[in-house]
């Protein structure tokens, strides 16, 4: 029996740990010892949502792509923000192999947790294969039918592999499944690694019956990553706001975001800054994505979770005993430092952007991201 494994994301497993603590916050606090960034935050406009859902070859031959995704996809996430900058975006994953390898499929539900898709992503590694066909049919039933899409988001699919479809008998043929994506107004984009012309046929099947696009890139990707002058200070500017999150829930849920961290920091300094500017997005009526669902300092700061109504035992162990008034102080302490390096690492952000379009480096043409990206301005203008 060939082995698919579904993963729950991180984000979901933290907002559970935390469902009675974040369910009595939902009374927007105004406590007149708090500093003004929590008593003045903004009014938002209405979100969009936006699901997106990458399905992914991870056979031997697709290492290069691999390691150009977990590079790129803050500067993905990014350029949805920008075109549309309302986005409520969340993102999935669907690793996909065959029969005899470690795996069939792997897939790792829509979050909008996206420091822990990056965590998901960094544990990739391109391995087994050996014949030419995948089983990408596995990987399409698992998009259409795990993936728990929002009725009213708009709805992408980026299925990306350097091999044809192999027909196990499990599940509906390719065809058939990308047909029926079609039918759900899921967009289903193909973009093909290498040159096997088999590839090329399905891809643009797929793609045609799911009212997508398809493209061609190299093996390996095509990512060009570059560096800038502006990468180290906003890694440490995002570093910082970082250092201010308290995180609600249990232990685990700590443990996770943790662990989220953890991955982010391993990251190459300009997937780091790509991870700065994402959530310096934003602005003018439009609000920045939170850094997680489950941080107080930012639940306070939006109007979405009440200080004086968090159980002690939701806390991080050294604020538990801490009194409200003094747990208060706190929170408006840490919002009031937030605020100010968020303005900081805006400024930052923007001039980034600048030197990267002075430069035509972003992506690089042909590139896995920028072909992406090239899809997501058509489509989410649709």
């Amino acid at each position: 029996m060939p082995i698919r494994q579904p993963l729950v994301t991180y984000g979901v497993s933290t907002a559970a740990a935390a469902t009675i603590t974040v369910a009595a916050l939902l009374q927007p606090w105004r406590g007149a010892d708090i500093a003004d960034p929590v008593r003045d935050a903004p009014a938002t406009a209405p979100r969009r949502a936006v699901d997106v859902v990458f399905a992914v070859d991870t056979t031997g031959s697709m290492g290069g792509l691999i390691e150009g995704a977990k590079r790129t996809v803050w500067s993905i996430a990014t350029h949805i923000r920008k075109t549309e900058p309302d986005a409520e975006l969340r993102i999935g994953l669907v690793a996909y192999r065959d029969i005899g390898d470690d795996y069939v499929t792997r897939d790792f539900a829509l979050t909008g947790d996206l420091d822990a898709v990056f965590a998901e992503l960094s544990s990739y590694r391109a391995a087994g294969g050996g014949d030419t066909p995948e089983d990408v049919a596995a990987a399409l039933d698992d998009t259409l039918h795990k993936m728990r899409w929002r009725t009213d988001a708009r709805k992408l699919v980026f299925l990306v592999g350097d091999a044809p479809p192999a027909d196990r008998g499990d599940v509906p043929v390719f065809d058939v499944l990308a047909r029926e994506a079609g039918d759900k107004q899921i967009i289903l984009n193909t973009i093909r690694c290498g040159g096997d012309p088999d590839t090329e046929r399905a891809w643009q099947t797929i793609a045609a019956l799911g009212h997508g696009e398809f493209s061609t890139i190299q093996q390996d990707g095509g990512v060009q990553q570059v560096a800038t002058p502006y990468d180290d200070k906003l890694a440490e500017l995002s570093a910082r706001i970082d250092s201010t999150t308290v995180i609600v829930g249990d232990d685990a849920a700590r443990a996770t975001y943790d662990r989220n961290m953890a991955a982010a920091a391993q990251a190459p300094a300009p997937a780091k800054a790509d991870r700065a500017a994402y959530f310096a997005t934003g602005g003018a009526g439009s609000a920045s994505p939170p850094r997680s669902e489950d941080d107080l300092v930012g639940g306070v700061v939006s109007g979405k979770m009440d200080v004086e109504k968090v159980a002690p035992t939701a806390l991080p162990e050294p604020m538990r005993a801490m009194a409200k008034s003094a747990l208060k102080a706190e929170i408006g302490r840490r919002a009031k430092l937030r605020t100010e390096a968020e303005a900081e690492l805006k400024t930052l952000a923007r001039q980034r952007d600048e030197y990267l379009k002075t430069r035509a480096a972003k992506g690089g043409e042909g590139g896995f991201d920028a072909k992406v990206d090239e899809a997501i301005d058509a489509q989410l203008k649709r």
